[in-house]
C-alpha cells in the first residue's frame, strides 16, 4: 500500500504535467514540432497526439481495474495509432489542451479512490499484473520519457546536445 505522501507526489506529478511539457514548447517553432533526428522516434507534434491519446488509455485501464475484478488489458501498437490517428498532422495546442483535460480526468479519479483500490489489478497483455498505483507510476515516467525527448529535440535544433 502507498503511503499517503507517495499518493500527493503522484497526483501532483500527475497534475503538473501538462503545465511542464507547455513550458518545455512554449518557444518552439514549427520546425521543432516536426524536426525527426532519430527516425525510429515522434516528433514533438506526434509526442503531443501520443500523450494525449494515452491519457484516455490511462483513464480507461485506471477505470477497468477499479470498476471489474481482474480485467484484462490489451496492448497497442503505438506506431500503428500513430498513423491511424495521424500525429503527424495534429495541431499541437489542441492535442494540449487534450492532455490538460485528460489528465484532470485521472487525477480526479485517483482523487476518489479508496484506500484499497489503489492495490486492485488487472491483467496487461504485455506486462502481466498491474494495479492502479503501477499505472500511475507508468503515467509519470511516460511523462518523463516524453519530456526528455522533447527537450532533445529542441535542443538538436539549437546545434545543442542534452
Amino acid at each position: 500500500m502507498l503511503h499517503s505522501r507517495t499518493k500527493y507526489y503522484m497526483k501532483s506529478a500527475l497534475s503538473n504535467s501538462p503545465a511542464t511539457i507547455a513550458c518545455l514548447i512554449k518557444d518552439a517553432t514549427t520546425e521543432d514540432y516536426d524536426r525527426r533526428p532519430d527516425p525510429e522516434r515522434f516528433t514533438i507534434r506526434e509526442v503531443m497526439g501520443h500523450l494525449a491519446d494515452w491519457d484516455g488509455v490511462w483513464l480507461e485501464r485506471m477505470s477497468r481495474i477499479r470498476d471489474e475484478n481482474n480485467p484484462f488489458l490489451p496492448g497497442y501498437d503505438e506506431g500503428q495509432w500513430a498513423i491511424d490517428h495521424n500525429y503527424a498532422g495534429m495541431d499541437v495546442a489542441e492535442q494540449l489542451a487534450r492532455l490538460t483535460e485528460g489528465r484532470k480526468k485521472i487525477v480526479a479519479l485517483l482523487e476518489g479512490l479508496s484506500e484499497e483500490a489503489w492495490d486492485r489489478t488487472g491483467t496487461h497483455g504485455e506486462l502481466g499484473t498491474i494495479s492502479i498505483a503501477d499505472l500511475a507510476t507508468l503515467v509519470i515516467v511516460h511523462d518523463g520519457h516524453h519530456g526528455r525527448q522533447i527537450i532533445e529535440w529542441i535542443a538538436a535544433g539549437n546545434g545543442e546536445t542534452v
